[in-house]
């Protein structure tokens, strides 16, 4: 399997290269480029298109919210991964909203900084599930504001079976399609089926989005 193309960007020098260190020594990841600033950050993803970005968030020209909104709108393929010292649920709930598939804080260990890049290319959730439950429970849904709390309907929740309801829970919990379809006993192509199919069904754009809007409606706890 080829290498993990990875695209650095945030605003300090010491930060860029303390992470590009971080993987160095690890084979599945190839850092391809560095950005300082969203704006370059835009233009280095369509130059060198990268499958997975390391955005921080608070940088100066464009913050790497709206940065990542622009690179999903123009490559949604490319896996954006948010690096930050902001533990805020906003951050994360803006973050989600703008298509990045994980939240990750900048005091990450070594090892769970090379899973949840590796975790881009196996399919897995990208995104701690503290930090997805505390997003979820500050969220406000549209329509009068109903608080993410309060379980509300989403269209297709009904037509999932029984095992991929199972599959939603372990998806929740961070697990690849390798992991599922072990916790199932099933084939891990067939785990992927049902993951592709509860997204669909859930009318979402990722994994990360299918879970957010399954804890949402309470299909998980």
């Amino acid at each position: 399997m080829d290498s993990v193309r990875v695209l650095i960007v945030d605003d300090h020098p010491v930060v860029r290269e303390g992470f590009r260190s971080m993987v160095a020594s690890n084979q599945a990841i190839e850092i391809i480029g560095e950005a300082s600033d969203g704006l370059e950050a835009v233009a280095k993803v369509a130059e060198l298109e990268p499958d997975v970005v390391l955005m921080d968030i608070a940088m100066p020209t464009l913050d790497g919210i709206e940065a990542t909104r622009r690179i999903k709108a123009e490559r949604p393929a490319t896996v954006v991964i948010m690096l930050t010292i902001h533990r805020d649920d906003a951050y994360v709930v803006d973050a989600i909203r703008a298509g990045a598939s994980g939240y990750l804080l900048k005091d990450a260990s070594r090892e769970l900084l090379i899973h949840t890049i590796g975790a881009a290319r196996s399919g897995g959730t990208l995104i701690k599930t503290s930090l997805l439950y505390e997003a979820i429970s500050g969220l406000t849904g549209g329509n009068g504001g109903q608080r993410a709390g309060k379980p509300f309907s989403v269209a297709g929740q009904d037509e999932l079976t029984p095992r991929e309801r199972e599959a939603l829970k372990l998806m929740a919990e961070g697990r690849t399609n390798k992991e599922i379809g072990r916790a199932l006993s099933i084939a891990e192509d067939t785990a992927k089926k049902h993951v592709q199919s509860i997204i669909a069904k859930l009318g979402a754009s990722d994994r990360t989005h299918a879970t957010l809007k399954a804890a949402r409606a309470g299909l998980i706890k």
